[in-house]
């Protein structure tokens, strides 16, 4: 099952357009695209600038898009687009977009640069590199304490294969794609004061979901997690049909491989503390009629997006209990134990109703 290919949160445009003339108006625009799927093309994000995650979404045949970057979420349709990108008037975008409709020059051009510029397979990564780090972890008493003081079980560090890298000691937890091919690894820093993840180069985050090549396995439903550990602990709680999507952001392949996978999503993604979450020119608050930022929950407006792009799925969300979202404060899977993350599972309650409980 695919993609709708016009997301939920898109402005709607009753406009239909044929796929290489939605493809004509962005290269005229300059709107880099970086891959395609079945419905959409994935661009470079005009608005916010990112120039390392492709997160923006249109559609082959309405031209609606979207940012699923968590700090942008730009909408609307391609008129829009091109008034805004090319600082055009209404008149003048509508007559751009007609003028690319049977435009060969721009179809040659755009089939030029495909053949000139290929989208890349995935780059095998080095089982044996893999290998020597899973060997150096078990090396390392100091790297395999710091797991297990994460809740680690053994037999979970090694399902996982998870290794260390003494030259930048890094905890490292492999990356595959959905069959299964090693792709790189994600590494983190076993140290309380250093809780980035360094991933290795160039590993495709936004086209690929943590554990796929297991839980998708597992049957017709899937967890959700944002990080690779939180992923591991739910998977070590009894739950092998759990996945990762990284770096806190949601993209087209995401919403497309969750689509076709599955037909159950129980988010589980992070609740964060709102006064953390707080920036200068605020547009979402701004939008809401605030003069300053009030502070963002960025893990609940991740699952939110998330339940907003699947409508044809069923959408439920973890809960401890009634209008509690997890124990004690926690942030994540990783904040719990296994006997609690089982209870915010077994707990699950609709879309429909977590909705009503307004967390924001």
């Amino acid at each position: 099952m695919s993609t709708r290919g016009d997301y939920g949160s898109r402005k709607n445009d009753s406009a239909q357009y044929t796929s290489q003339q939605v493809e004509n108006v962005l290269h005229e625009c300059g709107v880099d695209i970086d891959y395609e799927t079945e419905n959409d093309f994935v661009c470079f994000c005009p608005f916010h600038g990112n120039r390392h995650s492709p997160s923006f979404s249109v559609s082959r045949l309405s031209g609606t898009f979207i940012c699923f970057n968590g700090s942008c979420n730009e909408t609307g349709n391609l008129v829009e687009l091109v008034k805004r990108v090319g600082d055009r008037n209404e008149f003048e975008a509508r007559r751009l977009i007609i003028s690319k409709k049977n435009d060969t020059t721009a179809d040659f051009v755009a089939q030029l640069q495909k053949a000139l510029n290929p989208t890349p397979e995935f780059v095998e990564f080095p089982q044996a590199t893999l290998s020597k780090l899973e060997e150096a972890l078990w090396a390392n008493e100091k790297a395999v304490e710091y797991l297990r003081s994460r809740g680690f079980t053994d037999e979970t560090l090694r399902t996982f294969s998870i290794g260390y890298s003494a030259k930048k000691n890094l905890v490292t937890v492999p990356m595959y794609t959905v069959n299964g091919m090693p792709i790189g690894i994600i590494g983190r820093s076993p140290s309380d004061s250093d809780k980035q993840f360094k991933n290795s180069s160039k590993l495709p985050t936004s086209k690929t979901l943590f554990n796929m090549n297991r839980a998708r396995r597992q049957g017709e439903t899937v967890i959700l997690t944002e990080a690779s550990f939180d992923a591991m602990r739910v998977h070590q709680a009894g739950y092998p049909n759990v996945v990762a999507c990284l770096s806190g952001s949601v993209s087209p392949y995401h919403i497309e491989q969750l689509d076709k996978n599955f037909n159950t999503v129980v988010i589980m993604t992070d609740f964060d503390k709102k006064e953390k979450h707080m920036y200068n020119d605020c547009k979402k608050c701004a939008k809401r009629g605030f003069k300053l930022c009030v502070g963002h929950n960025p893990g609940r407006d991740l699952g939110t997006k998330i339940a907003a792009n699947l409508p044809r799925k069923r959408v439920m969300w973890a809960s401890y209990e009634d209008k509690i979202v997890y124990p004690h404060d926690a942030k994540d899977a990783g904040d719990m134990t296994d006997h609690e993350i089982r209870q915010c599972l077994r707990n699950a309650v609709s879309n429909f109703e977590y909705t009503s409980w307004n967390l924001y």
